[in-house]
């Protein structure tokens, strides 16, 4: 398998996670995404300007200029194959080539700002079929749906006052009739709507789909959606990093999730705040496109969840434009009082001259336009970062390209990073390797999460800080995660750098595992909550499986390092059972036993 499988079920951290403030507006970084029959995607971002082209492989090949300044609200491709683009108070169809076949204006309140209250990377949606065109506002809690001509059909208020994240529409599936669904994600619902109905006086929702906040989970915050011409529905949880799918024909029935939930990471099928998701001809049998706005990228799944391609969607400038091949970044110490600098970053050619902005949760910093720059109060408990817009002599100019987000700690923050692990060890089948933690901020971090990867493919089993490289690892590039846990919550994944492992043996004889501190099971005994089994500590580099057992038995379908404690379990003794595993043997641990109660 060559791609990354971004399936999971329920996973968590290993501490409760307190809800965190809605993700802001990311310049330069993708937030709109939508995909035509062949393959090609159109990528979309808040500085607005063009569209970047992707063929289906995911390597560029071209762009598209844009009619309209402002940022991109949301995008789709019609039946016809032309691109639509939602700015917030209009909508355009383009041609592919970006010629305009269509402009017209939609219901936006008293203007649509480009501000946190109204982050176009977080509210409002636009869904285009043969005879309609249906706009989730941006700036206003209705779904206004209107012909292609721009004439305005229907009007609908959404319940309560809060603005919707996107919109999708479904044909006539089996029993189901055709849906329109509309997410919250201040209200963490998704309300489903018989578009039947949606033309005449005052239509209700037939049903809401209240978002189930999993242990561990975030407060949800359902944003973009997509539904098939089979009655699935899939939501993606920007709060939590998920696509959970669910059956329509089946009453809703919830089935699965994608995406590593729910800490944003930046290895191969993980995400880091997708703000929108798509789909192509009606039906997921070509995959999913999503914008991985945090890691700057538009992935590709295919329709099991496995991880077709990556592309590092940086946007596109003007003709003759430096072209940015290293991110600026940021570096100095994440405090109040303390000078940090703006990397610009690596280009092309060497620029005239550069434009830096730094921003605080996404949003411009007035009069921060200086390569460096102090942090203040204001900043902490935020996230900065800087954009860098690179001038050609002639005066061609890039788009604004932006670092990742640099984390200012607050008193109630999870950890970041601040130097990333490192591997230590000769990277020889046969040879241990060791994972160093990193350095985080905070002074105790309470525990860490880990785990090894293959070529970007994480390793089951691996979550101890030293591997045992294999003949199965030769030719490829091995990489460790760390994320750091407090008692505020889990920190965001650091990647180590990749060490790759020759074809050479010779190793020292590494012997069988042995235990030296019991496994112990994380989380509250109580029911519907989810249990986790810490490994404990091991030597000599085992790989781990999981049985949890109820009163000493072994409970069927349990093999996982996480369970979720059933009515059965009721004042019984609950333990987890870890087996240690190399070429020279096993062992095997217990944990100590829980008595989950109501």
């Amino acid at each position: 398998m060559t791609g990354g499988l971004a399936t999971t079920l329920l996973v968590g951290g290993l501490a409760a996670l307190p809800a965190r403030p809605a993700a802001a507006v990311s310049t330069g970084r993708p937030i709109a995404v939508a995909a035509a029959g062949d393959g090609t995607s159109y990528v979309g971002y808040a500085a607005g300007d063009r569209l970047l082209r992707l063929d289906a492989g995911g390597t560029v090949v071209g762009s598209v200029l844009l009619d309209r300044p402002g940022p991109v609200t949301a995008l789709d491709v019609g039946p016809d194959e032309h691109v639509w683009v939602f700015y917030g108070d209009s909508v355009s169809e383009l041609a592919p080539d970006g010629t305009v076949l269509e402009h017209f204006g939609v219901r936006s309140g008293a203007g649509c700002p480009l501000d946190r209250a109204h982050d176009p990377a977080r509210y409002g949606g636009l869904e285009v079929t043969d005879d309609a065109v249906y706009v989730a506002g941006r700036c206003v809690a209705t779904l206004g749906i209107y012909r292609h001509d721009g004439d305005l059909v229907a009007s609908v208020d959404l319940p309560g006052s809060a603005y919707p994240g996107d919109v999708a529409v479904a044909p006539a599936a089996k029993d189901l009739p055709g849906r329109t669904y509309v997410s919250q994600p201040d209200t963490g619902k998704v309300f489903a709507y018989n578009t039947s109905a949606l033309r005449s006086a005052h239509p209700s929702p037939v049903k809401t789909l209240a978002i189930k906040r999993f242990f561990g989970y975030h407060r949800p915050a359902p944003g973009p959606l997509a539904a098939d011409e089979k009655g699935q529905l899939a939501v993606v949880d920007v709060a939590n990093n998920a696509v959970h799918f669910y059956n329509g024909p089946q009453r809703y029935w919830y089935y699965r999730t994608l995406g590593h939930p729910p800490e944003p990471a930046s290895d191969r099928g993980f995400l880091d705040r997708p703000a929108a998701f798509d789909y192509a001809r009606g039906s997921f049998k070509q995959g999913f496109w999503i914008a991985d706005t945090g890691n700057g990228r538009v992935q590709h799944w295919d329709y099991l969840g496995t991880t077709d391609w990556m592309a590092d969607a940086v946007p596109p400038g003007d003709s003759g434009a430096p072209v940015s091949s290293q991110l600026p970044r940021i570096s100095g110490p994440p405090y109040a009082g303390r000078l940090l600098t703006c990397d610009p970053g690596t280009w092309d050619a060497a620029p005239a001259s550069y434009d830096v902005a730094w921003l605080r949760d996404g949003l411009p910093i007035p009069g921060a336009h200086e390569l460096e720059y102090t942090v203040t109060s204001r900043d902490v408990a935020t996230e900065l970062s800087c954009t860098v817009t690179a001038h050609a002599a002639d005066g061609a100019a890039s788009a604004p390209i932006s670092s990742e987000v640099f984390p200012i700690p607050g008193p109630h923050s999870p950890p970041y990073v601040l130097e990333r692990p490192v591997i230590r060890g000769t990277a020889r089948s046969g040879s241990v390797l060791r994972c160093s933690n990193g350095t985080w901020t905070g002074k105790h971090p309470t525990s860490y999460l880990r785990g090894w990867l293959r070529d970007g493919q994480l390793l089951p089993g691996t979550n101890a800080p030293e591997y045992l490289v294999t003949d199965n690892d030769r030719y490829h590039e091995l990489t460790c995660r760390v994320a750091a846990v407090n008692r505020n919550g889990t920190g965001k994944v650091a990647l180590s750098d990749p060490v790759e492992v020759d074809d050479g043996g010779g190793g020292s004889h590494v012997g069988p595992p042995r235990n030296t501190a019991r496994p112990r099971v994380v989380g509250k005994a109580k029911l519907g909550s989810v249990l986790y089994c810490d490994p404990g500590r091991w030597r000599n580099a085992p790989v781990f499986t999981y049985v949890w057992r109820r009163d000493g038995a072994p409970i069927g379908g349990s093999e996982q390092d996480r369970y979720e404690v059933l009515g059965d379990d009721l004042h019984h003794q609950l333990t987890c059972l870890v087996t240690g595993t190399n070429p020279s043997g096993s062992d095997h641990a217990s944990s100590k036993a829980v008595r989950p109660r109501r």
